[in-house]
């Protein structure tokens, strides 16, 4: 059986699902590359078996279940979702929210109105920095634009990882393998962690391959996937994604 695999196309996906492109992984499943906001559509229309989604979307589709034990997440600082600002947060009175990720976007409203206070208006936007912050004083990017983005205007800019962990001291989990009620949990659950298994074992070809295909520097992308991101969760990680629940469903 070939399954139809959806995964998120930054640098963070790759020690999850590069094993699943060599010749013994194709074998197994066919992967389709969109932002995890695309991802979860396909989901739900049932052309994917399982999907590297928000872990929003778990919330808002409790009939789904998730690859147990198996994330992207992040204990503290996440590098790739950010929050860039042209005055100080205190004052910002405008968001453009890149409509890429459900979570983070989920994310920033909960941090700017629990955490620091504030009540902006939320402008859906493409994940173009520049053309955000001439509608809005912040803008929120994340993936490898969110990693790589810069601008001379920026007075201030937040790391929603190290915001949550500031504010809750638990890690955050920001996607999640999401499969569908009727998926063959067994096969898909003992299929991807093997595939992050083969990924772990080979990281530092991994770093090397993504910096080369990206262009980011070697030790920019050593420390996000090597520091940085965490694959393998357990109960703090769990606490965490519920205690993100609670909080997302008091909106």
């Amino acid at each position: 059986m070939r399954f139809r695999v959806g995964s998120v196309p930054y640098i963070n996906a790759a020690p999850l699902t590069r094993w699943l492109e060599t010749e013994a992984g194709a074998r197994y499943a066919q992967v389709v590359y969109a932002p995890p906001s695309e991802l979860a559509r396909m989901l739900e229309q049932g052309t994917l078996d399982v999907a590297l989604v928000s872990s929003v979307e778990h919330f808002r589709r409790p009939e789904t279940r998730f690859v147990q034990g198996l994330a992207i997440a992040s204990r503290r600082e996440v590098l790739s979702v950010r929050l860039f600002s042209r005055r100080p947060i205190a004052q910002v009175r405008a968001v453009a929210l890149d409509t890429s990720s459900l979570t983070s976007a989920a994310l920033t409203r909960i941090l700017l109105e629990r955490a620091y206070g504030v009540h902006p208006d939320y402008l859906p936007a493409a994940p173009d920095l520049n053309a955000m912050l001439q509608v809005a004083d912040a803008a929120l990017l994340i993936g490898d634009a969110g990693m790589r983005a810069q601008h001379p205007a920026v007075m201030e800019m937040v790391d929603l990882g190290a915001a949550w962990h500031d504010w809750t001291g638990l890690p955050f989990v920001w996607a999640l393998w999401l499969m569908n009620p009727d998926a063959p949990a067994e096969l898909l659950t003992d299929l991807l962690h093997t595939a992050y298994q083969w990924g772990a074992a080979r990281l530092d070809a991994l770093i090397e391959a993504e910096s080369t295909r990206t262009g980011f520097p070697l030790e920019q992308c050593r420390r996000y996937l090597r520091e940085v991101m965490v694959y393998a969760i357990d109960a703090p990680f769990l606490q965490g994604l519920a205690r993100f629940r609670e909080e997302w469903l008091r909106q």
